[in-house]
């Protein structure tokens, strides 16, 4: 099962992969020059053809690094509607959603803990897809699995407390 990585996440893979491949990739150019000029000198190896492939190499990090940080740009420009979303369907399930009513919704007899997460699961998934249209499928598991932890998890720990 593939898990959603959502697009502040992808910004920041895309900008750090961006950063290494930049900094390789001008490092080594330059050392490569330094090798042409013979301010690095090294005996015994073709100079033009090693200058040539590496410094291909290196020029293509660069480029890499070009494109890693132009698609971190891209993705944090689609992190804003994102979060956006995310922010109105996880303040809709707070006010709309309860554990009572979720857990009488479910009709549970006595079932194992295990059981009743995937149930309470797929019916939070039902009840945020009845009321936001077209979500991606990975997206609404990892956010089913947030709302999941936030109601269930704050109820049990208000019960601990409560004895």
């Amino acid at each position: 099962m593939a898990s959603y990585v959502n697009n502040t996440e992808k910004a920041e893979n895309n900008r750090s992969s961006a950063y290494t491949l930049l900094i390789v990739g001008i490092a080594g150019f330059i050392l490569v020059v330094l090798y042409f000029l013979d301010v690095i000198p090294v005996r015994g190896l073709n100079k033009y053809m090693i200058s040539g492939v590496m410094g291909a190499l290196f020029l293509l990090f660069i480029i890499m690094g070009c494109v890693s940080l132009r698609s971190a740009r891209i993705f944090e420009k689609k992190a804003g509607s994102e979060n956006n979303l995310t922010s109105e369907i996880k303040k809709w399930c707070m006010t709309n959603l309860s554990a009572k009513a979720i857990d009488e919704s479910l009709h549970f007899d006595q079932e194992e803990e295990e059981a009743k997460y995937f149930a309470r699961t797929e019916r939070v998934k039902e009840l945020i897809s009845g009321k936001f249209m077209n979500l991606d499928q990975d997206y609404l598991e990892r956010l089913a699995d947030e709302i999941y932890a936030s109601i269930f998890e704050k109820n049990g720990q208000e019960k601990e407390t409560d004895l």
